[in-house]
């Protein structure tokens, strides 16, 4: 008797609980209540709105608890442009795609074409004429420090208040002993291939140079900064 009594208290509060997850159910994926009336794109510059919208292949109408998040997330990220897609459903209709754009940092040169490419050295697009205003050529013969090597140049983009700043540099190249910097107006520079905590000591000790140079009217007349000497030391060859 106690028993029947149990599973006669139990029986309806479990009927209720069922009752509510398909209620719940038939809500989200049968009922037009959650259908996909507005895609939201946000964080794009270089890509159009209209060309991600295009790539997810929804018309609209979609159910919003069916759409394929993972799916549209890796046709996104096939456009080179793209580094990062988060994708987020706002009930009742919408659809959030949040765009992460890989921002160029150097240029690169393979099979006598020159590219963009990103941080991680990812080939993002051909290079116009113009790229060459704001980007050096990097030239890597040193694969074991390429990834240091760009992590390099993302901190000497950051920090504009060292000379020469980013955008005076016209060639970067990794040897397998050294950093050649090459800039704009023909002063090449040797750093030694050390940790790269101290490749950031030795940029902000050229910084000093440059300025004490530029100060004393003698930087159109430098040919040559040596940074492989001894810590605190430098070498500088004037043109003859």
């Amino acid at each position: 008797m106690i028993i029947k009594v149990i599973k006669s208290r139990l029986f309806w509060p479990f009927f209720f609980f069922i009752f509510l997850i398909l209620g719940i159910f038939y809500i989200l994926y049968f009922t037009d209540l959650f259908v996909l009336k507005e895609i939201m794109v946000v964080n794009t510059k270089k890509i159009s709105k209209d060309e991600i919208i295009k790539t997810t292949g929804l018309k609209g109408g979609e159910r919003l608890f069916t759409i394929p998040i993972d799916n549209i997330r890796k046709k996104i990220l096939i456009n080179p442009l793209i580094e990062e897609v988060i994708i987020v459903r706002h009930i009742p209709n919408t659809l959030e795609i949040k765009i992460k754009e890989r921002k160029p940092l150097a240029i690169i040169i393979q099979d006598n074409k020159g590219y963009l490419i990103d941080k991680n050295g990812v080939l993002i697009t051909p290079i116009i004429p113009e790229d060459y205003q704001f980007y050096p050529v990097v030239e890597i013969k040193n694969e074991e420090f390429k990834n240091s090597l760009l992590n390099f140049l993302v901190w000497i983009k950051e920090h504009k208040n060292y000379l020469p700043v980013y955008e005076n540099l016209s060639k970067v190249i990794l040897e397998e002993d050294k950093i050649i910097f090459i800039t704009k107006n023909n002063i090449t520079i040797y750093f030694p291939l050390v940790s790269q905590k101290d490749w950031s000591y030795f940029y902000k000790n050229l910084d000093r140079i440059i300025t004490y140079l530029y100060e004393k009217e003698l930087i159109e007349k430098v040919e040559l900064i040596r940074m492989d000497y001894p810590l605190g030391a430098a070498l500088i060859k004037f043109r003859s």
